[in-house]
């Protein structure tokens, strides 16, 4: 699925996660621990996420009060193509409904959903 997903996202210059990334971030600067807990995902998987989407000018990282606190937030280079690569995402969406049938697409989201309900009492905390 990642690569069917990754082939439309290439053309904005991103890979998947990075795109999740972008999604969930806002003109507002967010801790890595509230971005991490939003993304559910751990904080080194996260920051390694980051770094290219930092590089390219997409995101603005900042300082918190606390000196060690990083805060991240979309610049306006990654709002524009937070919109590009939604606008692709949904392209993606579209062509894996029309070839999967959409009622197995909705069926395999929900099959997901259940099946991470499941699991996520017995994953580490940080997961």
């Amino acid at each position: 699925m990642t690569v069917f997903y990754e082939q439309y996202l290439r053309g904005a210059g991103l890979r998947l996660g990075q795109y999740s990334i972008l999604a969930h971030l806002s003109s507002e600067p967010q801790s890595l621990l509230e971005l991490a807990a939003r993304l559910e995902m751990d904080r080194t998987t996260l920051s390694r996420g980051l770094r290219p989407l930092i590089l390219n000018g997409w995101v603005v990282e900042s300082r918190g009060t606390d000196a060690r606190q990083h805060l991240f937030a979309l610049s306006g280079a990654g709002r524009d193509l937070r919109e590009i690569a939604h606008a692709r995402w949904c392209e993606a969406q579209l062509a894996l409904e029309a070839s999967l049938d959409r009622d197995f697409v909705a069926a395999l989201h929900d099959s997901l959903d259940r099946a991470l309900q499941r699991l996520k009492p017995i994953l580490p905390e940080e997961n």
